[in-house]
């Protein structure tokens, strides 16, 4: 039986109605998505914008999965699985590179981001990524790009993606998923290793939230625990699970 699909052309966000059906106990549907989100929100309340019916916007219920430890490999695991279900969906795209924590680039500019959540003790990983936009808000425009930009069709009319493309695309990010949250439980470094195959986050600016003052680091890398690396302004390294990007 392939994943259970509830669909909105219109919702506040998937990620209301996600959790609304685990506190529910309504186990009807494994996934969420919609034409367009009214509220729409990213990592740390940061608002996303959405073309409606050009953006993959969505929610995974994660029933019955255990969460892996640490519990922030979960959107490691959906970065990397949504960058290569893109890949193999639209040969035409560049290399979908990842950035620590879970968001998804494209010739340096933002095709997506993650979002995991926990409710009780399931996890909803939240899912947003521009497909078929051909501009953005003036503020958006130097650092966002959609597949329909990467694949070499800036200029043309942008377009509506089908439901229909967008829910095949859904079950083959669920699909790698799950076998990736598996693979960490039984050969973590093959998870590392995909991830550093794709990793943009060398040498970015990020605030280490789990210190005193905070202070600002530049990232060195990503640790085989999936923890951030930081040179801090001492010089000193400071792993951490706890950092924002500047």
């Amino acid at each position: 039986m392939g994943i259970r699909l509830e669909f909105h052309t219109v919702i506040d966000t998937t990620q209301r109605r996600a959790h609304e059906l685990v506190e529910q106990h309504n186990r009807r549907y494994d996934a969420v998505y919609a034409d367009h989100q009214t509220a729409g929100r990213g990592r740390q309340g940061t608002a996303w914008y959405d073309a409606p019916g050009q953006s993959l916007l969505t929610s995974l219920i994660l029933w019955d999965m255990p969460i892996p430890a640490p519990a922030g490999v979960v959107g490691v695991c959906a970065a990397l699985a949504a960058a290569e279900a893109l890949e193999l969906h639209y040969p035409d795209l560049p290399l979908v590179r990842v950035k620590y924590p879970n968001d998804l680039l494209v010739n340096g500019r933002k095709l997506g981001g993650v979002l995991v959540e926990r409710v009780r003790d399931t996890a909803v990983v939240g899912i947003g990524i521009n497909l078929g936009q051909t501009e953005f808000p003036p503020e958006l425009q130097p650092i966002a790009i959609s597949v329909w930009q990467a694949c070499g069709r800036w200029g043309s009319k942008g377009t509506f993606v089908p439901p229909s493309e967008r829910a095949a695309l859904i079950e083959a990010i669920w699909g790698r998923l799950s076998a990736l949250i598996s693979l960490w439980r039984d050969q973590p470094t093959q998870v590392h290793a995909r991830w550093q195959a794709r990793d943009d986050t060398p040498t970015r600016a990020y605030r280490a939230q789990d210190l005193p003052q905070q202070p600002i680091g530049i990232a060195l890398g990503v640790s085989p625990e999936f923890q951030l690396i930081l040179r801090l302004p001492d010089g000193t390294i400071h792993n951490t699970y706890y950092a924002s990007a500047v």
